[in-house]
């Protein structure tokens, strides 16, 4: 029987899950292990980085193996009560140059499939304009492009039946408080329509 929470936290650049990832390691401890994002580890290591259609495939088809498997060896090997991916399997799909059908025969799965791999998907919007991080050095996209991909991320997800959206909010610190809220809300085992209802609103 698993004894783990799994929770995918993903969203556009520049939403903020680098800074709630660091600050749930702050304040759960022990209690946390994290899956840190493929693609960071990919492209930091030299990975090429091409915009031709077959060069993207390639890419994120390298990145989706890579995710899967350092997400079976934390959830194998931590023994946490709860597990934080940095980012999930679907996140590649927004990425994919092809359709989406493409992309799941490809990898050989489906939708259902890569839901049923997280019991929870919080996604964080982009920040506003005025507040777009470009001080990463992997992050190579303008802000239009930005938000273009936090649509298509939240496309990808839509349907898993305990998502969680956390929309832009000029007060940052605001956004990372309601997050840390809502998955302390997931650790008490509420619902989702309970999340929504009580912090989301």
């Amino acid at each position: 029987m698993k004894s783990y929470v799994k929770i995918a936290i993903t969203g556009g650049p520049s939403g903020g899950k680098t800074t709630l990832i660091e600050a749930l390691k702050k304040e759960l401890g022990q209690k946390c292990a994290v899956v840190p994002e493929a693609a960071s580890i990919l492209y930091r290591g030299g990975f090429p980085r091409f915009k031709e259609s077959l060069g993207v495939i390639h890419a994120q088809k390298a990145i989706y193996y890579t995710q899967k498997e350092l997400e079976d060896m934390v959830c194998e090997l931590s023994q946490k009560p709860l597990i934080v991916c940095d980012r999930g399997s679907l996140d590649s799909a927004a990425y994919w140059p092809e359709s989406e059908g493409h992309f799941f025969k490809t990898i050989n799965s489906s939708k259902e499939a890569e839901f049923a791999r997280y019991d929870w998907v919080i996604h964080l919007d982009t920040a506003g304009a005025d507040f777009y991080d470009t001080s990463n050095p992997i992050r190579t996209e303008t802000y239009q492009e930005a938000w273009d991909l936090n649509a298509k991320i939240k496309h990808a997800w839509e349907g898993h039946p305990r998502r969680v959206v956390i929309t832009h909010n000029e007060d940052f610190l605001s956004k990372m408080t309601t997050s840390l809220s809502v998955i302390h809300a997931i650790m008490a085992h509420k619902s989702a329509e309970d999340i929504k209802k009580e912090i989301l609103q």
